[in-house]
């Protein structure tokens, strides 16, 4: 599978700004029939006009103005609910989206940190490296890891460089799950360790492209499998 270019990125479904315009209109609907119940309410009284022509409306039947009033605000107090409704669930919209943008950051963040430390080693700290990388890992990578953990530490020690990993870019190819997929774009910069640095060879650049699994453990990210991207 070709990698391309990624940049670091989250999934957004919908749009914030789009939610939260949402909420105004839900709200300006809400005013609206609350202004419409106050209309109908005053309609009602002036159809009541002075004490006289209230005594005159005594002996109508009920319903003539009643019946009116009581179906304006009716109207008002279903749009209320309605308005009311749609504000509720477009909240709950908003959240949700704010919490899946939040998760999506974090991954990200954690996935360039492990992938560069999991690129950079040290001839002279092979165990800490080891340690460090069994920090960020769980699941199957993480017992494949430790199988080989004595073999990467005598590799180390006998390569005699350094390696500086950086992550250039990430992005989230998928989720299932627990477990969301990156691919990441990186290098590496190894430099001979040498007592002479003027005697040393310019340091060597390689690029990897990596798809990793970030899977939640305890509400922690971690590496749960590591493989290249040809």
């Amino acid at each position: 599978m070709e990698f391309g270019r990624l940049r670091r990125h989250t999934e957004r479904p919908g749009g914030i700004e789009d939610l939260q315009e949402q909420v105004q209109r839900a709200r300006a609907a809400a005013d609206k029939a609350a202004a419409a119940a106050r209309a109908a309410a005053e309609d009602a009284e002036n159809e009541r006009g002075d004490d006289d022509a209230s005594e005159l409306l005594e002996t109508l039947p009920t319903g003539r103005w009643s019946t009116r009033y009581r179906a304006a605000v009716a109207a008002a107090a279903a749009a209320c609910l309605g308005a009311g409704a749609l504000a509720v669930q477009t909240t709950l919209d908003h959240r949700a989206t704010q919490r899946s943008v939040t998760a999506d950051t974090r991954v990200l963040a954690f996935t360039e940190e492990a992938v560069a430390r999991l690129l950079s080693t040290d001839t002279e700290n092979a165990e800490a490296y080891v340690e460090r990388v069994l920090a960020d890992s769980t699941g199957d990578w993480r017992s494949e890891f430790e199988q080989r953990k004595s073999a990467t530490i005598d590799t180390m020690r006998q390569a005699g460089n350094r390696t500086a990993g950086r992550t250039l870019e990430a992005g989230i190819e998928g989720r299932e799950n627990e477990t969301t997929t990156v691919l990441v774009s990186a290098t590496a910069q190894t430099t001979p360790a040498m007592a002479d640095p003027v005697a040393a060879p310019p340091p060597q650049i390689q690029q990897y492209q990596i798809r990793v699994g970030v899977t939640m453990v305890d509400d922690q990210p971690k590496l749960s499998s590591v493989g290249f991207v040809q």
